[in-house]
């Protein structure tokens, strides 16, 4: 039974989740309705996460856990683009916080989730005017999700755990259409939400 995930787990997600939106960026460019429809949630969200995997590929050999965490912070944050790439950056920034405050490397199934939440909290105190039905609303949804199954620092198996928390993830970012009524009427999903699934639904094992 895996219990935790490590830093390489973490970096292999991170390069993956940065393909994934890369090669996808044009289809999330297109689902691009809200709050403008200015078709670049894609690109501004590719910048952004290539950003962090740039960061992490500078560090010198043998750089210890602290020194990532804040290659991932500086990364997300110098390469936010957009209001999907601020978000996103703010998401990676309480991975970063919970994993300082912890000083626990691997994650377990709590801390994710902890993470999660912090990352969750971070991002709605950026937006002056949060709106339900956008990637605010699907990071929210895993979040609690996450703290659902994972509630007490105790032995759950990592997997199986992030594999519900994605789950809910992408039954939330289908309803967001109903959500927001622009969505709706475009007859289309979220696209930060939907480029935040590409991120979550990495290879991890």
């Amino acid at each position: 039974m895996r219990e935790t995930i490590n830093g390489a787990d973490l970096r292999r997600m991170i390069i993956s989740a940065a393909a994934a939106i890369e090669i996808n960026k044009q289809a999330l460019n297109e689902l691009n309705v809200f709050p403008v429809p200015d078709g670049d949630t894609g690109t501004n969200m590719s910048l952004t996460i290539e950003s962090v995997v740039k960061n992490l590929a500078a560090l010198p050999i043998g750089s210890t856990g602290d020194a990532a965490r804040k290659a991932i912070t500086t990364g997300a944050l110098m390469g936010a683009r957009g209001n999907s790439g601020v978000i996103s950056s703010q998401i990676f920034k309480g991975f970063a916080v919970v994993a300082t405050e912890n000083k626990n490397v691997p994650f377990t199934a709590y801390e994710f989730a902890q993470a999660l939440k912090k990352g969750t909290e971070i991002a709605y105190s950026m937006v002056q005017k949060p709106k339900e039905g956008t990637i605010l609303t699907v990071v929210r949804a895993m979040a609690e999700k996450a703290q659902h199954l994972a509630r007490r620092k105790k032995e759950v198996e990592f997997l199986p755990f992030l594999e519900k928390v994605i789950a809910y993830g992408d039954e939330i970012l289908a309803q967001t259409p109903d959500m927001l009524p622009v969505l709706k009427k475009a007859g289309v999903v979220d696209a930060g939400g939907k480029g935040l699934m590409f991120v979550m639904n990495q290879p991890n094992n």
